[in-house]
């Protein structure tokens, strides 16, 4: 049996989209499609997204649209990049710690001499 993945929060979401929209700007279907958001949530959270100024909705040709992100969108998406990254190690903090305990212990300990 294959476990559930726990569904995206909000700013995962978020996150996703800009991450798709950092290589170029895309029409919502593609963003809907890589992303894995369906259309109408998609709707709702780029109308969020473009009342907020990090993203711009661009006519191209007759009805057909793009999303692109803005400078001040790509400032956004750098911003929770790194953010993401700083949670990572802050998770990996413990482990850090227990390594440096383990080493500290054991350059404690008496070296055995050898013989010869």
């Amino acid at each position: 049996m294959v476990p559930h993945e726990m569904p995206a929060s909000k700013l995962e979401k978020y996150l996703n989209i800009l991450e798709k929209l950092v290589e170029r700007p895309r029409q919502p279907s593609e963003i809907a499609r890589k992303a894995h958001i369906e259309p109408k949530a998609l709707k709702r959270l780029m109308d969020f997204l473009d009342s907020n100024g990090v993203v711009e909705k661009r006519q191209i040709i007759g009805k057909r649209s793009v999303y692109a992100l803005t400078e001040r969108g790509l400032a956004v998406f750098k911003t929770l990049r790194a953010l993401q990254y700083l949670e990572k190690l802050k998770e990996s903090l413990p482990v850090v710690e227990e390594a440096r305990e383990i080493v500290s212990a054991l350059s404690e300990q008496p070296q055995e001499r050898q013989e010869d």
